[in-house]
């Protein structure tokens, strides 16, 4: 296996035979057999071997496979040195980690993971405009161009108030997109300005935006549409869910349960559960946390929701990070370290992670051979 100098003798095995042998394995064994012969570094590089690859490491992900086909990257801040750091949990119980190299010119003390999908990871230096498309298993990394506002008169500042990012991919269009949303007050009103990038076009288009702010800078994305929690600015300034479809190209509003009285201190973050839109509920002041998991199934009304549990008093909990393939629940703890509950035995088992507080932010990770350089 030392050059392609090698005899060519793996060409002798059928061609379907070595397409599925190939896709199960791992992209650093891949990376290692594009040696062994011509024939195989063509297979692997060609554009039908990638997708079947990134099949097949869905499949062993969403099935719990222990090999490390779907693991939880976590991005943290030192709690010693105060640098952020990327860690990769895997194996069945999310026992191994694995630090990631960021790449240098990736680097900030405020970068933000805006989202994983299909082993293509989006990230942004905090606030700003410098955005990139990055596969951690190729070490593939892509700088997106700056995007840049025409001027309008409802628009007189290049700098907004507050911008939003998502991520996501669309099987229907099979390409990745990043959404931003531009937030700012002009002559006494608000403001907003959407525009998407898509991977297959390599630059910024703007797109009709909806008046709401988003006021958490997490969002989720799921079969192909991305949500974020925000505000509808109008008359009511009632608290809703934003989506973007990335096919349609599309902002929806989506309502919110009845969720009762909300005590002062209550906060809402969105996770992805059992492949449903979840809403966590819980109360970010106070020692003592309790927790409402609801989901929505197939429709986009408050008469979908489902609320599926009550969790809490938790001690010792600082807020929840996301949910597991399972229904357990990633959680940020008061000390920083990262753990799971599971609400079957109402137990927070700890994860060999920890960053100082308030720093935590984890994403699920399936590696693939997804090219960012199209």
């Amino acid at each position: 296996m030392d050059g392609e100098s090698t005899p060519d003798s793996a060409s002798e095995l059928p061609l379907e035979l070595t397409a599925e042998v190939l896709s199960r394995l791992p992209v650093k064994t891949l990376f290692r057999f594009k040696s062994v012969c011509k024939s195989w570094r063509r297979l692997i590089e060609s554009p039908s071997f990638i997708p079947r690859h990134l099949n097949h490491s869905v499949i062993r992900g969403d099935a719990g496979d222990p090999n490390g086909a779907r693991s939880l990257l976590v991005k943290r801040r030192c709690r010693d040195t105060g640098k952020t750091l990327i860690s990769l949990l895997s194996g069945e119980n999310l026992e191994l980690v694995s630090p990631v190299d960021i790449p240098l010119d990736m680097y900030s003390p405020s970068l933000k993971v805006i989202g994983s999908c299909n082993g293509v990871v989006c990230l942004s230096h905090g606030y700003d405009d410098f955005m990139f498309l990055w596969n951690p298993a190729t070490r593939e990394s892509r700088v997106l161009p700056k995007c840049i506002n025409s001027h309008e008169d409802l628009w007189i500042s290049d700098v907004p108030s507050a911008v939003t990012h998502g991520f996501g991919y669309h099987r229907a269009v099979d390409d990745y997109k990043v959404v931003r949303i531009a937030f700012q007050y002009s002559r006494g009103r608000p403001c907003f300005r959407a525009k998407v990038f898509a991977l297959s076009e390599g630059s910024w288009r703007e797109v009709p935006a909806l008046p709401c702010k988003v006021y958490s800078l997490d969002c989720v994305a799921l079969n192909g549409i991305v949500y974020w929690v925000a505000y509808n600015c109008g008359s009511d300034d009632m608290e809703l869910i934003l989506s973007f479809d990335m096919r349609e190209e599309v902002f929806r509003r989506v309502y919110l349960p009845d969720l009762g009285f909300k005590p002062d201190g209550s906060c809402m973050k969105l996770a992805v559960c059992e492949q449903s839109l979840c809403l966590m509920t819980y109360n970010f002041r106070g020692r003592a946390k309790c927790l409402d998991l609801w989901v929505i199934d197939g429709g986009v009304g408050e008469e979908s929701w489902t609320k599926r549990l009550s969790i809490g008093p938790i001690i010792g909990v600082r807020m929840p990070l996301g949910c597991g393939a399972n229904g357990e629940i990633f959680v940020e703890k008061s000390n920083g370290g990262l753990a799971i509950y599971e609400a079957s035995s109402e137990t927070v088992r700890d994860l060999p992670v920890r960053g100082s507080a308030h720093s935590l932010d984890a994403h699920f990770y399936i590696e693939s051979l997804v090219s960012i350089t199209r």
